[in-house]
């Protein structure tokens, strides 16, 4: 192994494993007050609580990447790293996320572990838990930062400056260790004290090992891992059966956008598609009893995580009870969603053409006190402005993912009249659009007596993302066949979408596939990932933009430059460890 790329007394911080957060359903406990070295690390108990600490760092909510790329923007600077990011201005002295802090302490874990008086199989059981997160926290470190350190002990504060070991190295040792994991994880767990549902299985083992995989390219791995998830894993993905009242609701206002009976779409199957794919995320639908949900991040009430604050709160527009666009879609995400048909776009629109249709609508609002008056009583006449045919006969994942100016919102806390407007305040979004994915319909939780959250699980894998891994591997090392086609089919069928063209060329296909995994995982943050593993010049195409707000008025210019395919080293951690002086990325 070679030497560690940073000076570990100052950057390393010991874990606290006092703290309960964890990924797992049924995990909630309140470890003792403080732990003291020379009574712990005993007992199965010990064993226990030490691990659940280490799935605290089990990632949540990621939406704030898409806004890295071209699916997002964050307008508030202070909250995000996004707009250096987007505007190429980048550099040594921001940090975005460079550390080693989560792999010292599953390294803790590792080590400590193995003097519990504990069963031999649950220890080596446990054991495979924390490695799962150790090689997916040098998943992260190596496709943000490219090379890194391979740590697999605990270091002395005090220990030498050591270099990172190469791309290769990393990559190896990722997926050596996914391997040998995924042979000792169970595939299911039977709840309970030590077997609680929603730790890490012998599935999400194969299922990070497919994700990385098909980052890295290796297409054949990734093929192969995803058939023996899609084969033997037992996931589906999730459907609703039935639609509420409030749904109701809504399925009637898309008469006004989608031409059902003129396009031979059935509407039921449409419909019950926009909240089979809304409804992933649903409070009530949110643990590892989701047959979609590969693998989860546990909400844990008042622990105060981001991800739970960021999906009610910055991603809930200000007109319902207070949320701000920290993150927003922009018009190259809305853009990206099919027409009704699955296969073409619409004809984009420049900035003023789209202005010009708006400022219609906005005159008429404003003969209404409210915008909910406004469209009840102009409902039927939404498909004659010409602001709305750039909505109209659409993918049904667009009205489940985006919020557009004057689209109602029927099922949330804000009752069954609430319906989005865009307005000029600091706390909506530059571009007039708002996610509507992943948001929360309600809650009653808060944190900190302020802030609500987002209650329910998180789903870091979902198998949609496993059949769109096969088909996109599986293109590449076979083409597109009927192999492709079923299992992008069957995320057409969750969403009421018809299935993808039989016949397409080698690059068309591509392209297809890309689109197809945009959407379905758009604000999901890896997108981030995608254009750069994309290439350089995909990249460019897709960075080099000017973004206006629905009115025509300019928001700011997205740029791309090369050195963007990975961030810079911090200069914190330069001026630590002076032998990654000469070990910086490139164009740093």
């Amino acid at each position: 192994m070679n030497k560690m790329t940073l000076n570990i007394k100052n950057l390393f911080v010991g874990v606290a494993f006092a703290t309960a957060m964890t990924g797992c359903v049924d995990m909630d406990v309140t470890p003792p007050a403080s732990i003291s070295p020379d009574t712990f690390w005993k007992t199965e108990k010990d064993a226990w609580y030490g691990l659940n600490a280490c799935y605290a760092y089990m990632p949540g909510c990621e939406v704030f990447q898409d806004a890295y790329v071209d699916n997002a923007f964050n307008h508030h600077a202070h909250e995000s790293k996004g707009q250096t990011l987007q505007t190429a201005t980048m550099n040594p002295s921001v940090d975005y996320g460079y550390g080693y802090t989560d792999i010292r302490s599953f390294n803790v874990f590792l080590e400590n572990v193995e003097n519990c008086e504990m069963d031999p199989d649950l220890k080596e059981r446990m054991k495979a838990e924390a490695r799962f997160m150790r090689a997916n926290g040098y998943l992260w470190l190596n496709l943000f930062f490219g090379k890194a350190t391979i740590i697999t002990e605990v270091l002395p504060y005090d220990s030498p400056n050591l270099p990172r070991d190469s791309e290769e190295e990393v990559r190896k040792f990722i997926m050596d260790e996914l391997t040998e994991i995924s042979q000792i994880l169970p595939s299911s767990y039977s709840g309970g004290y030590l077997n609680e549902k929603g730790r890490v299985t012998r599935w999400a083992a194969l299922a990070l090992k497919a994700r990385a995989a098909l980052y890295w390219g290796d297409y054949a791995t990734a093929e192969a891992v995803s058939r023996e998830i899609m084969r033997d894993g037992g996931f589906d993905l999730f459907k609703v059966s039935s639609l509420n009242e409030v749904q109701q609701k809504e399925a009637d206002e898309l008469e006004q956008y989608v031409d059902f009976a003129a396009l031979g779409i059935d509407k039921d199957e449409f419909t019950k598609g926009i909240f089979s794919y809304e409804g992933i995320w649903a409070t009530e639908n949110a643990s590892p009893a989701n047959p979609e949900y590969i693998l989860t991040r546990q909400y844990m009430a008042g622990n105060g995580d981001y991800g739970d604050f960021t999906r009610y709160i910055q991603m809930r527009p200000d007109q319902m009870n207070g949320g701000w666009a920290s993150v927003e879609p922009i018009q190259s995400l809305v853009d990206a969603y099919w027409n009704v048909d699955g296969e073409t776009k619409p004809a984009t629109l420049t900035p003023k053409e789209r202005a010009d249709r708006f400022k219609v609508m906005v005159a008429d609002r404003n003969e209404y006190e409210t915008v909910s008056e406004f469209v009840q009583d102009k409902i039927g006449d939404f498909k004659n402005y010409a602001y709305n045919q750039e909505f109209r006969n659409r993918d049904s994942r667009l009205y489940a993912s985006i919020l557009f100016p004057f689209k109602g919102w029927y099922e949330t806390d804000m009752g069954p009249d609430f319906v989005y407007e865009w307005k000029h305040s600091n706390n909506d979004p530059k571009g007039g659009y708002m996610f509507r994915k992943m948001v929360p319909l309600g809650t009653n939780t808060l944190i900190w007596d302020y802030y609500p959250v987002a209650e329910g699980d998180y789903p870091v894998i979902r198998y949609a993302e496993i059949l769109l891994i096969f088909a996109e591997a599986h293109l590449h090392t076979t083409g597109y066949d009927q192999e492709v086609r079923d299992a992008l089919n069957k995320l057409r069928a969750r969403c009421g979408m018809p299935d993808v063209p039989v016949s397409l060329s080698k690059d068309d296909a591509v392209e297809f596939v890309r689109n197809e995994r945009r959407i379905e995982l758009a604000g999901e943050g890896h997108r981030y990932f995608d254009i750069r593993r994309y290439g350089k010049d995909y990249a460019a195409k897709c960075m080099n933009m000017t973004m206006y707000s629905v009115d025509n008025n300019f928001n700011f210019a997205m740029k791309w430059d090369d050195r963007l395919m990975l961030m810079p080293i911090p200069q914190t951690a330069i001026d630590l460890n002076p032998l990654l002086k000469d070990d910086q990325n490139p164009g740093y």
